[in-house]
């Protein structure tokens, strides 16, 4: 599939402050935060980071939001999205000094998924909505082409700092 359009969302957080909330939150933080497929993927605590670059990427926490929006898969973002991370988080990394050698590909659903395709293939009238739990937002959770709204995002830390970047897109390739 040729490259589409794409969201791009970057977070940066002291590591200390996840490690706090973590141990804060516990099990809850976790399960608040993290599926049990997620949980036993990793990336553990700096998920919320991850999470919170697809959220940017996404432009916010629409209403119906969940963590649970976004899930981490086993495999690893592929085709023009991988091609298109790698080149921004070689630059994210020029910029910060930091290495992003973590990745992963992810599930985008729920009321976040609506609202990336919103934004990503408006509506023929330009309001880019489709009201939420009807049959037409279900139609339009999924392109035309077969595709599904998808995210990747690659992770890194350093001095004391830990930064991710994702992108969500349409992947005409899953469907």
């Amino acid at each position: 599939m040729s490259a589409g359009a794409a969201l791009m969302g970057v977070d940066i957080v002291e590591v200390d402050r996840i490690a706090r909330a973590a141990r804060r939150g516990g099990d809850v933080f976790a399960r608040r935060l993290t599926t049990a497929a997620e949980r036993a993927l990793g990336p553990g605590p700096a998920a919320f980071s991850v999470k919170e670059s697809l959220i940017k990427a996404v432009g916010s926490r629409p209403p119906g939001f969940t963590w649970h929006d976004f899930e981490a898969e086993a495999r690893p973002p592929s085709g023009w999205s991988a091609s298109l991370l790698e080149e921004a988080a070689g630059e994210l990394a020029a910029s910060t000094g930091l290495r992003l050698t973590g990745g992963a590909a992810y599930t985008v659903r729920g009321a976040s998924g609506r609202a990336a395709l919103a934004r990503l293939r408006p509506a023929p009238d330009g309001a880019g909505r489709t009201p939420a739990g009807t049959a037409a937002g279900a139609a339009r959770r999924r392109s035309g082409d077969g595709g599904i709204v998808a995210g990747a995002a690659r992770w890194g830390s350093g001095d004391g700092l830990f930064v991710s970047l994702a992108i969500v897109f349409v992947d005409g390739s899953v469907g």
